[in-house]
């Protein structure tokens, strides 16, 4: 298996976005990397197990059918959890695609087109509607390791990002993100066992805000102890103040 290489660049003076994009492109293919080889180290297990690898001798005494199950369990929780950070990699792969597309279109068009940004309005989580204006709320389920949704703009829920929720251990991370040219300031987050009432953001219990326009970003995660929600559907409100660059 061959491996990803770091591109050379020097500390000691400024690094380029392209640089930058570059090295974030590689700690995914490292990242990636290191997840197949889990992968390989659990099916080499099963094969151990099963006495089926080439030249092995089968265990003497054989497993016993419970403990097939124990190591079917071990095999399955390994990979659940590969899974989770499988997407957390899809979606630093996007953003970090987005930011190299962003840049190349600002640079070629700014003779002749604005790069700043404009008020866009309010997107939600796509789900069900609740309060006032265009808020909405959605929900994962006791049972479900991970949920994804739309982040809607608008009164009409203009599909512009998403709004992903990933289980990890006994937090929940809740990641609001946008496509281009779209871009946020302010992030807002309800999180509870009961549907939300009120559908002022400002008054959620989590939220990053940013000030300044070079700061504005297309993605931001909230992690979240869920572990006094063990065993119940947790209900999810996820609001962004969104800009466009166009």
């Amino acid at each position: 298996m061959s491996f990803p290489n770091i591109p050379d660049v020097d500390a000691s003076v400024s690094i380029s976005i392209e640089d930058s994009v570059n090295l974030l492109l590689a700690s995914v293919a490292f990242e990636e990397l290191g997840l197949a080889h889990l992968i390989n180290a659990e099916a080499e297990k099963l094969q151990y197990v099963l006495g089926t690898i080439e030249g092995q001798t089968r265990l003497d005494p054989a497993p016993t059918l419970d403990e097939l199950l124990q190591v079917n369990h071990s095999v399955d929780q390994t990979l659940r959890d590969i899974i989770k950070k499988e997407m957390l990699l899809e979606f630093k792969l996007e953003d970090v695609l987005t930011i190299s597309t962003t840049t190349t279109s600002t640079t070629t068009t700014s003779t002749t087109t604005s790069t700043e940004p404009t008020e866009a309005g309010s997107a939600w989580s796509v789900g069900t509607d609740f309060g006032t204006g265009n808020a909405q709320y959605t929900s994962i389920g006791a049972r479900e390791p991970s949920k994804t949704v739309d982040l809607g703009l608008g009164h009409d829920h203009t599909d512009i990002g998403s709004v992903a929720m990933v289980r990890s251990g006994s937090n929940l991370l809740v990641t609001i993100s946008t496509v281009a040219p779209y871009t946020m300031d302010e992030v807002h987050l309800y999180l509870g066992d009961v549907p939300p009432t009120h559908s002022a953001p400002g008054l959620f219990p989590y939220h990053h805000t940013v000030t300044n326009p070079a700061d504005y970003f297309t993605s931001y995660t909230f992690t979240i102890n869920v572990s006094e929600f063990t065993g119940k559907t947790i209900y999810v409100a996820a609001h962004a103040h969104v800009y466009s660059l166009i």
